[in-house]
Order: C-alpha cells, then structure tokens, then sequence
C-alpha cells in the first residue's frame, strides 16, 4: 500500500496512543503539551504534502480535519483570575468604572444592579389617582433647587490587556435577574479607551433571546447572532460559558458545555485594548475567569 495511503492512518493511531483522541465532535482544551506537538507536527506534515503535489486531495482534507478537530490555537494565558483574594481587594488590571463589584470569601465576584424602573414599567391600579396625586404634590411640595446626581445606567468593571483577535474565554457565572425592572448584563472583548468598538456577550434574563451576539461600533451596535430557544438559568447556582473567536472569524459560545451559538463575522481583524463586564440589572456572582490569545 503506497505510504500516503496509510499516513492517515498512522497519525490518527500516534494521536490515539497519546490520547489526544476521543469522541468527541467539538474543540476542547488538551491537557497536556503533548497533544499540541502531535498536532504541530501535523500541521508540518500537511505543508510539505501540499508543497508536493503528488498526495490525493481527499487525504489533504482528512489531515486538515483532523487538525481542526483537535488543535488549540488559543496558547497564550492571557488572564486567569479565580477572585480569591483574601483582603477582598480588586487588584489590576481589573478597575471599577462604576457602579458595584465586590470581592465576596468563597463566592466570588459579586455585583448587583438595581436599574431605574420608568413610568411606562410601573403597574397603575387606577390612573386617576395617579394624576390627582400628582397635580397635589406639585401644590404643596417646596421647588427645591439642588440637583441630585443621576444614577448610573449600568456597573461596569473592565481590564485592560492585549487581546488578539482569536481568542477563547471562559467563566464561571451564577445568574440572577433583577426583582424589578429589567435585566443585562454583557461581557466582551474592546478596542479604544473609551470601550467603544469590539463583541459583547449578551445576557437577557427572563426574555427572548436569552443570549445574544453583538458585534459593537462607536454609537451602535449590531446584533450577529443569538441563541435559540429557552434557558433556564437563574438557579443560584453557576454555570460554564465558554467563547470561542478563530482566526477566520468563526465565533462559539457554549454553556454548561452545550453548543448555543455558532456564527461567523470578519467584520473586526485588529486586536482587542481589554476586556469589559457590564451589569444593566440583576445579581451576578463570578466564579472564574480566563482568557487565552493566540501565540505569534
């Protein structure tokens, strides 16, 4: 049997006997060096038959799958943070732009949102009242002409570090919605000072699309891809989200493991200035968080 013909084979058993194979359909992080050396070499096999000419493009292409199954571009630790800080301090790169983050003994990252609940989301049981009531209150309440500081839209905290435009993160999040009001919260990749430009990972409790993608502009933002069906989530309890940004700008999230979103988008190439987490409303608990980029 000529030797191309059996080179798949060959890889596939050096693969197994590392045991870097599995059943297994999705990209997963290997365990050891090991596994990314198998695959490297791989990738140097594969160059020099496609420099050749002379191998059949059906075994190019098993060799090319087998890579994509099994490689990790993603090798560089970029930040990995377990919030376990004993003098319950935030150290950098994370800083606080506003609202609430606290570092809580054995939980985590907390940060809690109460959003400001308008007119249009108060139930009125009789809006006769409301109106007497008010007209009452402008005729016998003093004008007072101090101003009282406007409440924040969302609590943001941020990170500022390099990111490369391929990347894979990960975290540990337990959900909570807000007990009025509506609830977000988003979290993603930035480029600029002013956190202008880059993806967001939407998170909507208690609606429709539960997770959405957004691929974010200065003054706009635009929604790439969301999740279907229904989730439940705000258990108290935290759950795994994994997202993924290859070098062709192919993006997937997983949570608890499982496939929600798949969706390709070449819209940004440069690299990312740091990394955001914006809660709009709700309490959210951060278990762990890391980040990995590409080497080059």
């Amino acid at each position: 049997m000529p030797f191309n013909r059996i080179l798949p084979l060959f890889i596939f058993l050096a693969l197994l006997s590392s045991g870097a194979v599995e059943a297994q359909t999705e990209q997963t992080q290997p365990s050891d060096a090991r596994s990314l050396e198998l695959v490297d070499r791989l990738k140097e096999i594969i160059q020099r038959l496609e420099k050749s000419r002379t191998t059949e493009p059906w075994l190019l292409q098993q060799l090319r799958d087998l890579v994509r199954r099994y490689d990790w571009p993603w090798r560089a630790r970029l930040l990995s943070n377990d919030f376990a800080d004993s003098n319950y301090r935030l150290e950098p790169p994370w800083v606080v732009e506003r609202g609430d983050f606290r570092i809580v003994r054995g939980v985590g990252l907390k940060t809690v949102f109460v959003p400001k609940v308008t007119s249009t989301q108060k139930k009125e049981e009789n809006p006769t009242l409301d109106i007497l009531g008010g007209i009452f209150r402008g005729l016998t309440e003093p004008r007072s002409e101090s101003t009282q500081p406007s409440q924040p839209s969302a609590a943001e905290i941020r990170a500022a570090l390099g990111i490369t435009n391929s990347f894979a993160l990960s975290l540990q999040i337990a959900f909570r919605g807000p007990s009025e009001g509506e609830g977000r919260f988003e979290f993603g990749p930035y480029q600029g000072r002013e956190r202008g430009a880059g993806y967001r990972l939407g998170y909507n409790p208690g609606k429709r699309p539960v997770f959405e993608l957004l691929r974010v502009s200065p003054g706009r933002s635009a929604v790439v891809e969301v999740s279907q069906g229904t989730l439940e989530l705000e258990d108290g309890r935290p759950h795994s989200l994994e997202w993924r940004r290859a070098a062709d700008g192919e993006m997937v999230v997983l949570l608890d493991g499982r496939e929600i979103i798949r969706t390709l988008d070449r819209a940004s190439g440069d690299d990312f200035d740091g990394f955001t987490l914006v809660n709009a409303g709700g309490e959210y608990t951060l278990g762990r968080i890391e980040i990995f980029g590409a080497v080059r």
